[in-house]
């Protein structure tokens, strides 16, 4: 008799927690300051096709080396030889970098770095201007930007011309 009372009670709790007290008045005033607004959907922008004249292309089986830039207001040429990683830890610096590179990660701010090429570009700072040249393996950079404010941007790429090292461009 006990256990049928009991299951009764439960059962009764459960209906009336389950049942919606508000009038359609009230629900109608709730449902305005509700949380929940109507996502808008933008077409998803194609991608510019890669130019194979920007193509370079690197084995990305080789463990390279990190190359650093510390500082402020430093002014840096690096080369990435095999698939190495630069890391900028540097504010209102200029940066040069030759070579198609793992990843550059910059942890700073106001700094102005052009790149030959990058499978990454990472920002944990903000007011940085990159510019890069060419895509490695023939695909577009990954780029992380933990702060907003940065600059990226693909810079054209001309056969014979001077890379941003001042060294010659190679095919």
């Amino acid at each position: 008799m006990k256990l049928l009372f009991t299951a009764i009670c439960l059962l009764s709790i459960a209906f009336l927690v389950s049942c919606d007290v508000r009038s359609g008045t009230a629900k109608e005033e709730m449902d305005k300051f509700s949380g929940t607004p109507t996502p808008t959907v933008t077409p998803v922008p194609t991608p510019t096709p890669i130019d194979p004249a920007d193509i370079v292309q690197v084995d990305t089986t080789l463990e390279g080396d990190t190359l650093t830039v510390n500082g402020s207001k430093q002014n840096k040429t690096l080369t990435c030889k095999k698939f190495d990683q630069v890391m900028i830890n540097a504010s209102a610096s200029v940066v040069t970098v030759s070579g198609v590179c793992r990843q550059i990660i910059v942890n700073g701010d106001g700094n102005q770095i052009t790149a030959d090429a990058a499978m990454e570009f990472v920002f944990n700072g903000t007011e940085n201007s990159l510019k890069y040249a060419r895509f490695a393996n023939g695909r577009q950079p990954i780029i992380s930007e933990n702060q907003p404010g940065n600059i990226i941007e693909k810079i054209a790429f001309e056969p014979g011309k001077t890379t941003p090292n001042g060294g010659k461009n190679k095919k």
